[in-house]
């Protein structure tokens, strides 16, 4: 079985093979549920757990409490979690970077990770931004690709490490636009930034929240968000393909998953009703005063994204030849 194949697998595998339903007499949830960040607190993946936690405690009238447990680039919580029972008190929170670009791209993982997860609720997304130096001579998508193919060397643009969902959305970049680049990975994404206010890269593609500081005092410029859609934060900014490039929409997004085997009456139960929780006004403002695109789905909608985005950025993968190997 090649990679597409098990991954295609898993995915049904992870949504799909849940244990019987709750027993008639225990009314879910009966205590405390916990939920596992694997990132340090104050991320945005720490904030948006917290309002998950809120809407949980709203409509159960229990605790939530909120657990980070960082390290190894999301690993160690990961695995905490994967070794508990899937009886829904523990969750943990996943996305793009955490849930699919890993399996996809790092061999050698100590987890199986599409296996060991079951997706519950998508909480929002975060949009993609294409950014340049301010005084960069490209004010559009179109200059920046016609300066590239002007360029007697490659453009360069940095990233938050190699095959990152930075990484790989700029080589989609490269390979849609027809031009070549020079990646220039760094340990976090605030470096990057950092090297591209300076000029010392040509640009780079970042989420939005820790842009719009730089943007706001002129120190970079915006080019084009790589969401399907303009965004209420910076509404002057076009689209990809309204600046030129089409077949090009990239959004990160945060969700919350439970280990495998959950029942599923709990994943659907709880996917409901932190969906329906974060759509009411309250919670939607919040998240947007937290730079989110709030995009609530329940289970079933959730594993479908999921399990689209685990094929769409494995074909990535493949074309732009990334593969690295755990702890290397």
């Amino acid at each position: 079985m090649d990679r597409r194949t098990a991954l295609k697998a898993a995915g049904g595998v992870a949504a799909l093979s849940w244990t019987p339903a709750l027993r008639a007499q225990e009314k879910y949830p009966s205590r405390p549920v916990r939920i596992v960040v694997q990132y340090p607190p104050g991320g945005v993946t720490d904030v948006a757990a917290r309002l998950v936690g809120e809407v949980l405690t709203r409509k159960y009238g229990q605790p939530t409490v909120i657990e980070n447990r960082p390290g190894a680039s999301g690993i160690i919580g990961q695995q905490y979690v994967a070794g508990l029972p899937p009886d829904g008190y523990t969750l943990i929170t996943g996305g793009l970077g955490g849930n699919v670009i890993p399996p996809v791209t790092v061999r050698n993982l100590p987890l199986d990770v599409v296996r060991s997860f079951v997706p519950i609720a998508q909480v929002a997304e975060f949009v993609n931004i294409l950014v340049v130096p301010q005084h960069h001579p490209a004010t559009s998508v179109r200059e920046l690709i016609a300066h590239a193919r002007r360029s007697p060397k490659p453009l360069s643009y940095g990233s938050n490490g190699l095959g990152t969902s930075v990484h790989l959305t700029s080589e989609l970049f490269a390979s849609t636009a027809g031009i070549d680049l020079m990646h220039v990975p760094y340990k976090g994404s605030n470096e990057a930034l950092v090297d591209t206010v300076n000029g010392n890269l040509d640009f780079c593609f970042s989420n939005l929240p820790p842009v719009v500081p730089l943007l706001k005092s002129g120190k970079l410029r915006a080019l084009a968000v790589t969401s399907s859609y303009r965004i209420r934060q910076l509404p002057e900014v076009p689209t990809m393909a309204e600046a030129g490039v089409q077949d090009f929409v990239v959004t990160s997004w945060l969700g919350i998953y439970g280990p495998a085997k959950m029942p599923a009456a709990i994943v659907g139960q709880l996917g409901r009703d932190i969906a329906d929780g974060l759509r009411q006004p309250d919670m939607t403002a919040r998240l947007e005063a937290a730079a989110f695109e709030p995009r609530p789905l329940d289970s079933v909608a959730f594993a479908r994204v999921n399990q689209s985005e685990l094929t769409r950025w494995d074909a990535i993968a493949r074309r732009s030849k990334v593969a690295l190997e755990f702890g290397q």
